[in-house]
């Protein structure tokens, strides 16, 4: 790449050697002009723009250094060099304030010019280079910033990090507000079931258009909100996560609740899907965002069970007279017994009185309720060997012993239990009874029986003396769907028969099949077939 140059002395001699004896063509420099004074080079510079200027101290109306005060003005990174016959500090000072590259005194050899050029001309590509890697960086980083902040925000969720980790450095980096108060909602997309033949780009059209009504959403919620700073992360397939985070301490914040119910709203409105939603707690620093999180999560599995589609904010349990090991021991021997007698209504019963207790733990350490779970564990292990020899358990006890230490608080274990114990459970009653179906078959007769009536989950998973949670997650399994869906489609099937015998009103129809409101029903009814109930009628 060719550069210019303009030179500067008001000694002809001077300038008439430069020209001559420099190698102007090997530095790959070209000679934008030469000037005999400040002023006259200051009109060649704003003509040719030169890539550096070579100037003497000491000429007629405006000095080198004075060139060099005015030139900084027009090109603050223009490289200076002085070629003075004077070895005097006070200019070698002034040099050096206004940013002059190099001082060198004459009569410089020509070798001793050309090495300084050199040297000037390597730092201007080093220059040019980085500045062309800083506007790459500023490209790559307007692209790569959302993803690397999502990630930070992902890892929040799933791994508990320390203050000292969330640091004001990263955190702002990655144009995250440091929150005095914060917290976190889980809104489930409840995809419909394989009856409706929803093919999987259908699917994620839907998905990313639930995403796209929850971003919406917070931004227009948060016009009015300049401390809040809202996220919202596409957790799983059918989870989204909506976070808040404020600059302001103060109360909980109220517009988490507005944002997730309007998202909840406009997703049936409009894609017609069914959602649940959770929210945790107000916490106060960044690093316990994963608290809240899971919060939501507990809250959301309670807004499972139900008909609607409600909002559960999360209410810790209520603080109770701490248990020692020696409490703990009696349940577990109790635990041991019922297990020996294979009873499976009063294995439930024992395991739902152990995993109310662990619910309401919150005084002893977490090793000790993880000791408790592997106690649990261990005498289900040979529960299981003794009923069911030579088949595999749906969880070995290493992988139990490895899973069990990840978990650091007794909500999250205690969460995690819930869940593993049912299963395991589960496996070895369905091992024994060979009758997979028996439970599912159950549900389905009751909802015959029932439809015209309220039906509620949790009241009908007690009724078959089953952990509801089991219940709900074997019925999706078999089934194929969740437990609401199978009930509206079956609700609507039969408002369908009703609708086609002429007989009866929409909102006599809507009663018949159990829905207190008629406007819920029309909605329920259009997003199964795509159709209001009064267009049915009409043919």
């Amino acid at each position: 790449m060719s550069r210019s140059i303009l030179l500067v002395d008001d000694d002809p001699h001077i300038l008439k050697a430069l020209t001559r004896h420099v190698g102007w063509e090997k530095l790959g420099l070209t000679l934008a002009g030469t000037a005999v004074n400040g002023h006259e080079a200051l009109e060649l510079f704003r003509r040719f723009s030169p890539d550096l200027v070579m100037t003497d101290v000491y000429m007629p109306g405006m000095g080198g250094l004075e060139l060099t005060e005015a030139l900084r003005e027009l090109a603050p990174e223009l490289p200076v060099i002085i070629l003075s016959g004077y070895e005097e500090f006070e200019n070698a000072r002034q040099a050096m304030r206004w940013g002059v590259s190099h001082f060198l005194l004459k009569p410089a050899r020509v070798d001793e010019i050309e090495a300084v050029l050199r040297a000037v001309l390597l730092d201007l590509d080093a220059g040019e280079q980085k500045k062309r890697l800083e506007e790459r960086y500023q490209q790559e980083i307007g692209r790569t910033l959302p993803f690397l902040r999502e990630r930070l925000l992902m890892e929040l969720l799933t791994t508990r990090y320390s203050a000292e980790e969330c640091s004001e450095e990263r955190l702002g980096y990655l144009q995250i507000t440091r929150p005095q108060r914060l917290a976190a909602a889980s809104i489930q997309l409840n995809r419909p079931s394989p009856l409706h033949k929803l093919k999987e780009r259908e699917w994620q059209l839907l998905r990313f258009g639930a995403g796209n009504i929850c971003r919406e959403t917070l931004q227009h919620k948060l016009a009015g909100h300049p401390s809040v700073q809202g996220h919202v992360l596409d957790y799983s397939d059918d989870l989204l996560v909506v976070l808040l985070l404020d600059r302001e301490a103060g109360e909980p914040i109220p517009v988490l609740k507005e944002v997730v119910q309007e998202t909840m709203d406009k997703i049936r409105n409009y894609i017609q899907l069914q959602t649940y939603a959770g929210i945790g707690s107000v916490k106060s620093a960044i690093h316990e965002l994963i608290d809240s999180y899971l919060e939501s999560r507990e809250a959301l599995a309670s807004a499972e069970f139900q008909e609607t589609s409600p909002i559960y904010a999360y209410e810790p349990c209520k603080s109770t007279n701490p248990w020692t090991l020696e409490d703990y021991s009696r349940l577990l021997q109790e635990w041991n017994e019922v297990l020996l007698c294979r009873d499976s209504s009063k294995v439930w019963e024992t395991w739902e009185i152990i995993f109310g207790r662990l619910r309401q733990e919150d005084q002893n350490n977490i090793q000790d309720i993880q000791t408790v779970c592997v106690g649990l564990f261990t005498t289900l292990m040979y529960y299981w060997n003794a009923c069911c020899p030579g088949r595999t358990p749906p969880m070995s006890m290493s992988e139990f012993l490895q899973a069990v230490t990840g978990y650091y608080t007794w909500r999250s274990l205690t969460e995690w239990m819930g869940q593993i114990i049912p299963a395991f459970l589960n496996a070895a009653f369905t091992e024994m009874n060979v009758k997979k179906n028996r439970l599912v078959e159950s549900v389905k007769s009751y909802v015959e029986a029932h439809y015209t009536q309220e039906i509620s989950f949790m009241g009908l998973a007690q009724e078959l003396h089953v952990h509801p949670k089991y219940l709900s997650q074997l019925f999706k399994r078999i089934s194929g769907e969740n437990f609401v869906s199978y009930l509206n489609q079956y609700r609507v099937d039969r408002a369908i028969e009703f609708l086609q015998s002429g007989q009866h009103m929409v909102y006599e129809i809507s009663e018949m099949v159990g829905f207190n409101n008629p406007a819920y029903f029309s909605q329920v009814f259009k997003m199964i077939t795509g159709r209001s109930p009064s267009d049915y009628l009409k043919g």
